[in-house]
């Protein structure tokens, strides 16, 4: 059995592709996405949503976004000890792949991974580490524009030509031109940024309501910025399909309300 992961930057999910037909798996929070943050709460490691409950509450024993450091020498502390990036990713990779095995039945020891195409050989290779780590065998790394497009069936038009694929995910932003030729996808150029995703748009979200609201992060208790966190992702959302968004939210003993349009906010990144 191969399953096909997604070890994305901000979420990560496992599915697999059968006779029936493509098949994603849920985890025991019963959501597809699973968020790509690490936890030790004592001895015990956290994965998903209850380690992204702990990144503010427990900064210090709590780590995500670690995929835009995969292929370097980075060490981040948890507790009493340093993990590098691909062990942190094979920590969710394990998560996804008992998600898996719980709803298939049976052991998983293959997979197909994708990777932005950008991906340097290092890497490329920190995430075959990770799946090793992780106890299974890295049979390819796809590249996540080529992936989009066999999703999407592009390959089955009919039609040989170029095809440029917009990739915006959680943490990065790719561009990637394909050529389609006889039903192969092949990538001719891409680029990339590494820090322009959806946790890039929703720090700018933070940092401009901090301003317009004058109250410093530094004054908010934990409890408080979890809160508003919640809520700027809300906006962010909301933005992302519609003109505009507004926030109803109590901070610090008081009640602020705050709207954002997307010119304003185009503005602001």
């Amino acid at each position: 059995m191969i399953v096909g992961i997604d070890l994305g930057t901000t979420h990560s999910l496992i599915g697999v592709h059968s006779a029936e037909g493509p098949r994603l798996f849920h985890n025991p929070h019963g959501d597809l996405l699973t968020p790509s943050v690490v936890s030790l709460d004592g001895k015990q490691v956290l994965v998903g949503r209850p380690a992204r409950d702990r990144l503010v509450s427990h900064p210090d024993h709590t780590v995500a976004t670690f995929k835009r450091w995969m292929g370097t020498d980075r060490e981040t502390r948890l507790g009493d000890g340093l993990y590098r990036p691909e062990e942190l990713s094979a920590l969710v990779l394990r998560s996804l792949l008992a998600d898996a095995e719980a709803a298939l039945g049976q052991p998983v020891r293959e997979a197909v991974i994708s990777v932005p195409a950008y991906f340097s050989d290092a890497q490329r290779k920190a995430t075959r580490t990770a799946g090793m780590l992780a106890g299974i065998r890295v049979e390819r790394l796809i590249n996540e524009p080529t992936a989009a497009a066999l999703a999407y069936g592009l390959q089955r038009r009919g039609e040989d030509g170029k095809v440029m694929v917009l990739d915006l995910g959680g943490g990065t932003f790719d561009v990637s031109l394909l050529e389609l030729f006889e039903g192969i996808v092949e990538v001719h150029a891409s680029a990339g940024d590494n820090y322009l995703g959806g946790e890039d748009f929703l720090q700018v979200l933070e940092q401009a309501f901090h301003r317009h609201r004058g109250i410093g992060r530094s004054a908010l208790p934990a409890r408080e910025l979890a809160q508003l966190g919640r809520n700027l992702e809300a906006m962010k959302r909301e933005l992302s399909g519609g003109g505009q968004a507004r926030m109803q939210i109590q901070l610090d003993g008081n009640e602020h309300h705050w709207a954002i349009d997307e010119s304003a906010f185009s503005l602001l990144c």
